[in-house]
């Protein structure tokens, strides 16, 4: 976090800690652990703090530390809280995760590299900060059991999950009651944007 950025932001936007920690719902030592690299910032709290301090998402998400500045553009336009973030590096001739995917056919159009954060998918073997193929041509070919990427559309935001396709249904393996939600596949709130392909741990 770039803590000395972020309190230039609060201060010409004239915002207390005290007003950040009660526009996320939490007290403002909360605040001051994420200002100062204690606490990780959600993408939900980067969205609230832009909006207070009148600064674009993107720009919070880069300076907060979670994704790069191409990165921070792809989550920012309405993207809630996610499971997975795809991979982006600025060495893409040397980055190891980049070379494995390689040997695993990531070369090919339309197969991209993600990285998943959250735990929804924990108890099938994918853990945060594991690397996965995602074949985004065959979103319209899965069968029951394959492990997709979803997007989930709200009227506020989107979110991108990870789940296992369980017709006409998407369920998380987690022991986490707050993944037990599931989500149907209806093509227009819920859909499905590729298969895992492969995954790896480097």
């Amino acid at each position: 976090m770039d803590a000395a950025w972020f309190k230039a932001q609060q201060k010409r936007a004239q915002q207390t800690t005290f007003d950040l920690g009660e526009a996320i719902g939490r007290d403002r030592s909360v605040v001051s652990k994420i200002v100062n690299g204690y606490q990780r910032m959600t993408l939900e709290q980067a969205r609230i703090f832009a909006e207070k301090l009148d600064v674009p998402l993107h720009e919070m998400i880069e300076k907060a530390g979670l994704g790069s500045s191409s990165t921070a553009r792809q989550i920012a336009p309405g993207f809630a809280e996610s499971d997975v973030i795809q991979w982006d590096t600025p060495d893409r001739a040397t980055d190891p995760a980049l070379m494995i995917a390689k040997a695993l056919g990531g070369d090919r159009a339309g197969v991209d590299v993600w990285r998943v954060k959250g735990v929804a998918m924990a108890l099938g073997g994918l853990l945060p900060g594991d690397f996965m193929l995602v074949d985004t041509h065959a979103a319209e070919r899965v069968a029951p059991g394959d492990v997709v990427i979803a997007q989930i559309y709200n009227r506020i935001d989107t979110s991108t999950v990870l789940r296992r396709l369980e017709p006409p249904v998407l369920v998380a393996a987690s022991a986490d009651p707050a993944d037990g939600r599931v989500h149907v596949v209806d093509g227009v709130n819920v859909v499905v944007r590729g298969k895992v392909v492969a995954s790896w741990r480097v």
